[in-house]
């Protein structure tokens, strides 16, 4: 039977329509992606030398073991969010005399094979083949990789859990994500120690046997809850959240109705990125990367000087309008020529479009101010960030909306967002460097001259004219679109 259903996903990946279009496109990314594996390895065969190099009193294992459950933590942080659900249309099935627990457990069985799952492998035994046997002796390694292996497994079987979660209760998951969060504070105030608790832990696995049996035992559990839940909703209609009709219920957003045509527009574009994976996944990298200040500003190289500073200024406040906004209008190319039939002016499009990524700016600008509690450089932070944020709404919006309207490439929201490289093109690359590096040549003269904090403020004036004039700004970028738009059709309709 297994057999069988693989042959089936085997066809059925071969003989769809976008195989053959997407052969080299693979093949490129496989090769791309071996070289990486191979890092990998190279990376595991000389961690004790890195770890001696920056620790040289240390025990390279004993480091980490008290390691390897802040990196079980990042692994279930980084599934949740790239991590794809493996699938298998179950229709055709279920009319004939095959159980419903060999496909919930072919499906099951499926989601091992995730590189995800191999990645702690080729990271670690390496290290364990070079370094565990004088610690633990060759039986001891092997069972360390053994309890490694089967945590990755409780990993990836608690993401497709709480990923599927998401979709009949939603608050289950956002408590377990919750949980691991008040988990990492705890453990960054000191009221606990991970550290202490995963070095007695691993260090078990490899001189006691028995230590096995609870990572063996967590596998076994979430598996089974797995295939509970998975065996209770194999019907489509099952899994849905069913609602009762209300009166007064209405899928639009209220207050956005009092704009007229752009606040419908924004509404719209609201639900669409709440309904696809691409696009929920866009807005959660770039939120995501908005902690990128951390890995910045702790580092005292970047933060003595002003010029630095500007860069993660204008990427913080401004990455999720980068990041969705270099798509645009790629997110609309499925319908892009109905919009093109409809009374919808491209000017009240493109402010439908400005409106939405000034608020979306000024609420990432809200969230780094708290960067202004860090001693010592927290008011100049501050004071940078503010500037970079008026320059965001003033000139990066425009400069970003431009740069879009070179972009052709047609985008299939209904595919997976990991590894998805659909609609990405020169264009993306190339708008990102006048995006970061405008701000810093307007800064650059003042700081030449011994003025920094003039500088600072230029960058902030020129981003409040920016803005102050947004409706002139608006109008080049509406000029290239209308000159495009037949362009950028004919692109969309490309499969």
């Amino acid at each position: 039977m297994i057999r069988l259903l693989l042959s089936h996903q085997w066809k059925e990946a071969t003989r769809s329509s976008v195989w053959q279009k997407n052969l080299a496109v693979n093949l490129v990314l496989g090769f791309f992606m071996v070289l990486m594996l191979l890092y990998v390895v190279a990376l595991s065969f000389f961690l004790d030398n890195i770890i001696e190099y920056y620790s040289p009193n240390g025990n390279a294992v004993e480091i980490v073991n008290r390691l390897l459950l802040y990196y079980f933590l990042v692994d279930l942080s980084l599934r949740f969010f790239m991590q794809e659900l493996p699938v298998l249309s179950i229709q055709p099935y279920l009319h004939l005399p095959v159980g419903k627990g060999k496909l919930v457990h072919f499906i099951l069985w499926k989601s091992i094979t995730s590189l995800f799952n191999f990645l702690p492998l080729l990271l670690f035994i390496p290290f364990a083949v070079k370094v565990l046997p004088t610690a633990y002796g060759m039986g001891g390694a092997w069972l360390w990789v053994a309890g490694l292996f089967f945590l990755t497994l409780v990993n990836n079987f608690l993401t497709m859990y709480f990923k599927r979660q998401l979709v009949e209760k939603p608050m289950a998951t956002a408590g377990f994500l919750l949980a691991v969060i008040l988990l990492a504070t705890a453990d960054y105030l000191n009221y606990i120690s991970l550290g202490k608790a995963s070095g007695v832990f691993f260090n078990g696995l490899g001189t006691q046997p028995l230590w096995l049996l609870l990572p063996v035992a967590l596998l076994a559990v979430v598996y089974w809850v797995n295939y509970q839940f998975m065996a209770a909703h194999t019907y489509p209609e099952e899994i849905r959240i069913r609602k009762q009709s209300k009166v007064g219920d209405s899928t639009e957003i209220g207050f956005l109705q009092r704009f007229g045509q752009v606040g419908t527009l924004i509404s719209m574009e609201i639900k669409l990125i709440m309904r696809h994976k691409r696009t929920k996944s866009t807005v959660t990298m770039g939120t995501v990367l908005l902690a990128y200040g951390f890995l910045f500003y702790t580092n005292k190289m970047y933060t003595d000087g002003f010029a630095m500073l500007i860069f993660p200024g204008v990427f913080m406040t401004g990455i999720l309008m980068m990041s969705y906004g270099q798509f645009v209008p790629g997110w609309q190319s499925a319908h892009f020529d109905a919009l093109l039939t409809k009374r919808i002016s491209p000017y009240t499009f493109y402010l439908s479009k400005f409106w939405m990524f000034v608020p979306t700016c000024a609420m990432a600008y809200l969230i780094t101010l708290l960067y202004g509690l860090l001693p010592e450089i927290g008011g100049k932070i501050m004071l940078i960030n503010t500037a970079c944020f008026f320059y965001n709404i003033g000139i990066n919006t425009f400069v970003i909306l431009y740069l879009s309207t070179y972009n052709k490439k047609r985008m299939d929201l209904s595919k997976g967002s990991s590894f998805n490289w659909q609609g990405v093109g020169a264009s993306q690359f190339i708008m990102m460097l006048p995006a970061l590096v405008l701000p810093i040549l307007i800064y650059l003269p003042f700081g030449l001259m011994g003025h920094p904090w003039w500088g600072i403020a230029a960058v902030g004036v020129v981003g409040l004219l920016g803005f102050i004039f947004h409706k002139q700004l608006l109008g080049v970028v509406v000029n290239r679109f209308q000159a495009q738009k037949y362009a950028i059709a004919a692109g969309f309709r490309q499969a």
